[in-house]
């Protein structure tokens, strides 16, 4: 005689060993397809065997037992799925993209993810263990339909990408190879535009220096008391003009004045920059990658909280 031990200890959360062709009583539910919902399914013994019915309709419950026999669900859940057509922990939005069935084209996801995504609105905020079921059964069909839909996308493109491989495959070596070659050049020709404004600044500053050695050299030479009056002091030479450099062939190369910043003290740069949200954000993210490999951080406190994947 058939029990009902296997099924009370599935709906317990224990995993009782599954055999095939050997159906067991209980309510259990059966998916009908990749991209469709679950149906309720019964299984009694009546005379001495097994029968069962799903969706209603009379099976033999050994060829849908591996089917359904992992998805034991309670007798009031069986019947009010009978009743109603909706299960307990299933999102009605589900069950509305589910009802658009039809060809893998574009539109027909369209039409499933629209009908999916109408229902987002009610799980925004979650405050039932309840509500969390239906939630995440709405959630594994949007994931679902993500992973299809993009299977669909790659398989589409998969042919315009091969083409476009072909094309860089020929192209880009001659692109990159042409574009090191400038770029080494464009590199020393920034190197001597550096040296140029450097070297005029040296001479700026030797000029000064100079000035200043020959006033002290003079005040020297004077009667005690006696003041020398410096000379205006000339104007000072501009710094050369980054004008654009000009060759036989091409267009000219501009040449831009850009300044860098070279930290030379962090300590002081941090307390200059500390109030910037790129850096706060930076911090935040140092941190957090601290803490995921175990450590702690000073100034830091760590709160565990509850992620769902």
């Amino acid at each position: 005689m058939a029990t009902y031990d296997f099924w009370q200890k599935s709906l317990a959360g224990e995993n009782p060993p599954v055999h095939d062709s050997d159906a067991q009583p209980g309510y259990y539910r059966k998916r009908t397809g990749k991209a469709a919902g679950y149906i309720p399914v019964a299984i009694w013994e009546m005379d001495g065997r097994l029968t069962g019915v799903a969706d209603l309709k009379v099976i033999n419950p050994q060829e849908i037992w591996t089917y359904c026999c992992q998805h034991p669900i309670t007798e009031q859940q069986y019947w009010d799925r009978v009743n109603t057509g909706k299960w307990h922990d299933e999102s009605d939005a589900v069950t509305a993209s589910i009802g658009h069935n039809g060809p893998p084209e574009v539109d027909t996801f369209k039409d499933q993810i629209e009908a999916a995504l109408a229902g987002v609105y009610e799980y925004t905020e979650i405050t039932t263990d309840e509500t969390a079921a239906k939630a995440q059964s709405l959630r594994s069909r949007l994931l679902e339909l993500s992973r299809e839909a993009d299977k669909k996308r790659a398989a589409e493109k998969e042919p315009h990408l091969e083409a476009g491989r072909a094309v860089d495959a020929a192209w880009q070596p001659l692109v990159k190879e042409s574009k090191a070659g400038a770029d080494t050049i464009a590199k020393a020709l920034s190197a001597h535009e550096t040296r140029k404004a450097q070297e005029a600044a040296r001479q700026a500053k030797l000029a000064e220096e100079a000035r200043r050695k020959a006033l002290e050299a003079e005040q020297a030479k004077a009667p005690i008391g006696t003041t020398i009056e410096p000379e205006p002091a000339p104007a000072p030479v501009p710094a050369p003009v980054a004008a654009p450099i000009k060759g036989a062939y091409g267009r000219a190369a501009s040449v831009k004045v850009v300044k860098l910043a070279i930290v030379k003290d962090q300590d002081a740069a941090y307390q200059a920059l500390k109030s910037q949200p790129e850096l706060a954000a930076l911090i935040q993210k140092l941190a957090q990658k601290l803490v995921d490999a175990g450590f702690t951080v000073a100034g830091c406190e760590i709160e565990e909280q509850r992620k769902v994947s």
